[in-house]
Formats: structure tokens, C-alpha cells, sequence
């Protein structure tokens, strides 16, 4: 059959590799590059470059399986980072360092009764991700959760929310909201191993570069944008360029917002039209960048990660060149402030907003899914808000278009040997 796979993120790349040996397969995308999110900009000041991250920065040991498991696949080196947190409360006046780096901090923190308080039950949050995940209840949120568990009341608006809101780059006043699975899922990580992150030399795109390298049988379309799709003895694609192409089976690995959009005139995905625009978004932008005006005020609270919590919204600032001790930052732009200089990158873009009625959308949406011979993938379509929703969900189509595709079964026997073999599995990292 011939398949056109729209958007060339992490989803898009891997429903291509799973179905290219099968399938004649076309990849679409707006953007001249593969990758989507995924994608590094790499900043030189003198002889040294720091690889900044415009989109996925994070992922960890424990919550992301699939990743670590493609990841080793693909010879890609990896090394753990562990992470220090600055969290500035601009309301009280105060700044926290997690983990403490010096006498200092350990002082500014017990000098705080309150803060030394909401530390504690941020740590008995974390603890209690692994049952969470065993529950797997969708329905109950941050602030029903903290309540029902007994959480001081202050916990929540003085420190969680803002913390989360600035983590996740997501609107405060959705954060009470957001499911209290989603948000543990991925903070979860080995036990007595200590907080951290890791991170691919040269940056993530040196991932999605070296995946790229492998669809050598797929047809790649990039710097090209799908204007509209109609239905016509299958599916024929318009371009912006107003060349049409006609395929058997369409796989949108767009954001929901654009899946929705390109639809619009196909009515066999009314279904799944529906369900699309349904999931909400608000708008968003990361800056790259080299201002220390956008970082804590005392060189020594600066940490690879700085929250800041200012009442009505939150921002965060991640220290991209703390590891050379470089002034190259990435920072999710806050409201009404003017843009930091220099300015070396900044990329606009809508963000899925998490609440437990996206459950209820995503199994909805998995009845839907290829019955036209149309599929919606991306890290909205299952589970959480992360990278690796995004590359699990490629094995959606794959599995009906493509039931014995070599590289689906490579991937599912390396996640397999990492679980059954946690030792081996880090080594790869």
C-alpha cells in the first residue's frame, strides 16, 4: 500500500521505519528537518558549542522504557546527568536549591520552616509515584490527591502547583487539574538511585539524525507542509505548493490541533475529527538564549533547572551550558517580558494541556483508529504527555498495517532484554 505518515517527530520517523519494508511509505513535513520537537540548536561562543534543546529535553531511567531501548539500538551514547533544582518563590521572597550544593543553601532552606516543609512532602510525592502507576487511575488529580492523602492545604498553591506549572511549562491554573498519574508516571526513576536526567552528546538530534539514517526505504518530503486532504479512491494530499498526492492509508502524526485541521474535509474521520479537536492547547515558546536576567538573582542559587513562581504565573529557565558553566540558556518565555538578548533561537508552538478527560478522548479515539484507514498518532493519542507516548504510540498502525515489520520487532525484543535484564540496560547508559 501506499502510505503518507504527516509530521516527522519521533511518531512520525518510527511509524515509518516500522511500515517502510512492507509499504511504500511518504514522510511529510512542514519543517526542513526530522525530528519535530526533537530538535537541538547548537550554540558556539569561542571554541566551545552548547547544544541547546528547542523542544524534549528530559527523559529518565525508570519511565521511559521504549526510548532507552531505541536509544541502545541505535548506538547512541548516553551518560546520566543528575539534576539540581532552584525553586524561586517570588511571593515569599525566598529561592530553595534541590539538592542542597553547599552550607548555604542547606541554611536558606531550614531558615523556612514552610519551605522545609513543602521539600519534605515533595519527597513523599515522588515516593509514592511506583503505586500510583500500579493503580493506573486516570480520574483522580493533582488536588484531589493531595487532599485525599492529606497533604498540608498550603502544599498545594504555595509550592506543587507552581512547581509543576514551571516544569511542564503548563498554564497555573490548569495544574490542579492534571492528572496525578500522569504526573507521577514520569517522575518515577530506580530505587536509591539519585535524581537526574539523561543526556545524549551533541544533543538530541544527534537521535533523531542517526533514526533518520535508518528510513532508508521511506520517501522523505521535508520542508513541505500539507495544505489540505480529501477523500478520493483513498486519500489525495495537497501540499502548499498545490501538488496533490494520492495514498491508500493516511497516518497523521501531527499535534492534535493540526490532525484536526487536516481532517476538516474528510468525511469518513468524523469520528475521529471529533475527537481530535477536543483535546485542549495553549500557546507556548522556548528562547535560546544568553541572558543571566532570566536566571536566579545570585550566581550561587543557579542551578541546571530554575523554576521561578510569580503569583499569577510561573516560567522556567534550564541552564543549558551548566556543565561548562556557559551563559547559554533555554528558558520558556514568560508573559509580557521583553525577549532576552542575545537571542540565539525561539520556537513558537501549541502545547497539549493534560486533565483526565484525555482519557477518556484517547480510548475513544483507539476505537476509531484505522477504521477508514486513517490513524492519529503523537504523545496526545495514548498514555502521557511525553516523548515516549509519542514513540509508543507509532506502534498503533504498525501493528495492523505492518504486524511482522522487522524494526517493530527489534525494538519490542531490546525493551524486553532491558526489563528482564535492568543491569544490562543501564550499562547502555
Amino acid at each position: 500500500m501506499r502510505i503518507a505518515v504527516v509530521g516527522a517527530g519521533v511518531s512520525g520517523m518510527m511509524a515509518a521505519w516500522f511500515l517502510q519494508d512492507e509499504h511504500e511509505v511518504t514522510l511529510f513535513d512542514r519543517e526542513p528537518f526530522l525530528g519535530g520537537h526533537a530538535h537541538t540548536f547548537p550554540v558556539s561562543l569561542g571554541a566551545q558549542t552548547v547544544y541547546a534543546e528547542t523542544g524534549a529535553r528530559f527523559f529518565f531511567d525508570v519511565s521511559f522504557p521504549y526510548l532507552l531501548a531505541l536509544l541502545r539500538l541505535l548506538d547512541v551514547p548516553l551518560r546520566w546527568c543528575p539534576t539540581h533544582i532552584s525553586f524561586v518563590d517570588r511571593p515569599h521572597r525566598h529561592t530553595v536549591v534541590l539538592p542542597p550544593r553547599s552550607p548555604r543553601h542547606v541554611l536558606s532552606l531550614l531558615r523556612s520552616a514552610r519551605m522545609l516543609r513543602h521539600v519534605l512532602q515533595l519527597r513523599r510525592l515522588a515516593e509514592s509515584a511506583d503505586q500510583v502507576v500500579r493503580d493506573r487511575d486516570w480520574s483522580m488529580t493533582l488536588s484531589e490527591y493531595l487532599r485525599h492523602n492529606h497533604y498540608s492545604p498550603s502544599f498545594g498553591p504555595e509550592f506543587i502547583f507552581p512547581f509543576i506549572s514551571a516544569s511542564w511549562g503548563a498554564p497555573l491554573a490548569e495544574i490542579p487539574q492534571f492528572p496525578i498519574y500522569s504526573l507521577l508516571s514520569v517522575m518515577r526513576r530506580s530505587p536509591g538511585r539519585e535524581a537526574g536526567t539523561y543526556e545524549i552528546d551533541g544533543g538530541i538530534s544527534v537521535y533523531t539524525e542517526t533514526l533518520g539514517k535508518r528510513l532508508t526505504r521511506t520517501a522523505l518530503r521535508l520542508g513541505t507542509g500539507i495544505r489540505r486532504i480529501r477523500e478520493e479512491s483513498g486519500f489525495v494530499l495537497e501540499d502548499e505548493q498545490g501538488q496533490a498526492m494520492r495514498f491508500d492509508r493516511l497516518v497523521l502524526a501531527t499535534s492534535a490541533r493540526d490532525a484536526a485541521r487536516l481532517l476538516a474535509d474528510v468525511p469518513a474521520a468524523a469520528g475521529l475529527h471529533t475527537v481530535a479537536r477536543s483535546f485542549r492547547h495553549f500557546e507556548t515558546e522556548i528562547v535560546i538564549h544568553g541572558d543571566p536576567s532570566f536566571m536566579p538573582a545570585q550566581r550561587h542559587n543557579w542551578s541546571m533547572i530554575n523554576l521561578f513562581n510569580e503569583g499569577d504565573h510561573t516560567w522556567m529557565t534550564d541552564w543549558s551550558g551548566w556543565r561548562d558553566q556557559l551563559p547559554v540558556f533555554r528558558t520558556w518565555m514568560p508573559p509580557q517580558r521583553p525577549a532576552p538578548t542575545p537571542l540565539y533561537c525561539r520556537r513558537a508552538f501549541h502545547h497539549l494541556i493534560m486533565n483526565p478527560e484525555n482519557r477518556t478522548l484517547q480510548k475513544r479515539m483507539a476505537e476509531l483508529q484505522g477504521r477508514d484507514g486513517i490513524w492519529l498518532i503523537g504523545m496526545y493519542s495514548i498514555e502521557t504527555d511525553s516523548h515516549e507516548s509519542a514513540l509508543k504510540s507509532a506502534l498503533v498502525p504498525a501493528r495492523e498495517l505492518s504486524p511482522q515489520s522487522p524494526a517493530m520487532k527489534l525494538l519490542l525484543e531490546q525493551v524486553h532484554r532491558n526489563q528482564s535484564s535492568p543491569d544490562r540496560a543501564e550499562r547502555s547508559g
